[in-house]
């Protein structure tokens, strides 16, 4: 086993990507906090419960182990703080005011629970210190058992928890916070950090990509620039992926790196990394293409297409990243993270990619992630060769036909999900033949088809300032999309949206 720094080397498969001294690490392991490991559970347990109150009567045996679960994880919170409290905004959970990362194995059980508070007007669900089995167990069945067909249903199920015994929860009902819907002072400032952020990372991308070749990286500056996003994509993904819609062939290489990073941090964050772990991945999207600093410029920016000679130098810049990372002073652990990425992001999942390999080993999940990533930005850019890129729609298509050759099966359908059935940035058209563009989407898959809009043309086509519409928030189905605009056939900016 290869060690440097007395660290393991996380070449050994796709499962490892976090690693501590002397010890293989599972990022799993890695990634559960105490306040995520326990709210995950505690959502989880809250979903068992639910689903068991709508199919027996309180006094069934089913009851006991799952009200026992629940019961000891708010034990174990309650050592932190005398009371628990769950609260819901947008699409998201919270624990206190940690806001909970959904996970593959969550996101079951977290859209299940959100959508019964959403359902029942619920905000807020604030549990104290004392509390007792039978408590739970009533709360329980009185929630899951409200009748949610009412207008509003909040105001009957608070009364039952008054008069039902009890004491020891209260719930709060479900606001939207007038600040994110309605101030849009606030709106532009967070995108003013997000494009600053942005910008800010793409001029340290070109500043190592000019002095790499000596030898020289500013790795702490480029660590401050990632650990930025980690902090904006764990609190305003939506804003940040919109920046990803910014597209310009000249500075392509560029672009490209930064986008990279913004979606491979969005898809850890679907994964459970916690912060750590996103820097790392972070770090190695960032640099995946630093081999690119090698390749002459005139095949870099060759404005016609590639012939085969020119293919062939480009194909050297996997290779060419590692031996610049390796060569770095001081080797440390970004270079080695970075070498997987710059190395495995052309491999393809069936390794029929390049370089070509003379031993067969799996990829890491590193490697399989910014794959993924980097053909779907490098598919929807407009680059010097290449100026007609794919629409979002139509690139995830693509790579939809080449799941289990070129990219791994599972990894694509959550990036799917993470990107949205309509991407940020698609232009759509709505029944109401009015033209939108999309600006957010819902996690909830319910929701897949009815994103976050703003209107941009009037039914006659003429362009307009006009509102945004949550469609999922249209329950009279007034407006819905009918179908996708190619934005590069009529040379429709969408970009400009998100600046």
């Amino acid at each position: 086993m290869q060690k440097s720094l007395g660290r393991v080397l996380p070449f050994i498969n796709g499962d490892f990507l976090l690693l501590e001294k002397d010890k293989l690490m599972p990022a799993k392991t890695v990634q559960d906090d105490q306040t995520y490991r326990l709210g995950k559970g505690l959502i989880n347990q809250f979903n068992i419960l639910l689903k068991t109150a709508q199919i027996h009567d309180p006094r069934n045996v089913v009851w006991d182990q799952p009200i026992t679960n629940f019961f000891n994880t708010l034990d174990d919170l309650f050592k932190i703080d005398s009371t628990v409290n769950i609260s819901l905004e947008a699409d998201c959970l919270f624990l206190g005011d940690t806001k909970l990362r959904i996970d593959i194995d969550a996101f079951v059980s977290f859209m299940s629970v959100i959508e019964e508070m959403r359902k029942r007007k619920v905000g807020t669900i604030q549990i104290s210190k004392g509390i007792s089995k039978d408590q739970l167990k009533q709360f329980v069945y009185l929630f899951a058992n409200t009748d949610v067909r009412t207008e509003d249903p909040f105001e009957p199920l608070e009364n039952k928890l008054k008069g039902g015994g009890v004491p020891d929860i209260q719930v709060g009902k479900l606001t939207e916070k007038k600040e994110k819907k309605d101030n849009e002072e606030i709106v532009k400032n967070k995108k003013e950090i997000a494009k600053k952020t942005y910008y800010k990372t793409i001029s340290v991308v070109s500043e190592v990509m000019e002095n790499v070749k000596l030898g020289q990286m500013n790795v702490k500056k480029a660590k401050r620039v990632v650990q930025s996003m980690v902090d904006m994509i764990l609190k305003e993904e939506t804003t940040l992926l919109g920046l990803t819609t910014l597209r310009g062939h000249d500075e392509y290489t560029h672009n490209h790196s930064v986008n990279v990073c913004i979606l491979s941090l969005s898809m850890g964050q679907r994964m459970g990394y916690n912060k750590r772990a996103l820097s790392e991945l972070g770090m190695a999207a960032l640099f995946h293409d630093i081999g690119k600093a090698e390749i002459p410029l005139e095949v870099l920016n060759k404005p016609t297409d590639f012939d085969e000679e020119d293919w062939k130098i480009m194909r050297r810049h996997p290779i060419l990243g590692v031996e610049l990372l390796v060569k770095m002073k001081g080797l440390h652990e970004s270079a080695l993270y970075g070498a997987i990425g710059a190395f495995e992001h052309h491999l393809n999942y069936d390794l029929s990619g390049y370089p070509r390999l003379q031993n067969k080993r799996d990829l890491t999940l590193l490697g399989r992630i910014i794959g993924i990533v980097d053909c779907y930005d490098a598919l929807t850019s407009s680059r010097v060769y290449n100026r007609v890129p794919f629409s979002p729609e139509n690139a995830l298509k693509f790579m939809l036909s080449k799941t289990g050759k070129a990219f791994d099966p599972t990894l694509l359908k959550l990036f799917v999900n993470c990107v949205g059935f309509y991407p940020i940035g698609t232009l759509v058209l709505l029944n109401s033949k009015e033209v939108g563009v999309v600006l957010a989407n819902h996690m909830n898959p319910d929701h897949a088809d009815r994103p976050k809009i703003k209107i941009v043309t009037d039914p006659r086509g003429q362009e307009i300032d006009g509102p945004v519409l949550d469609l999922a928030e249209d329950l009279g189905a007034q407006r819905h999309i009918i179908q996708t605009i190619d934005s590069t056939k009529y040379k429709f900016d969408v970009s400009r949206y998100f600046v």
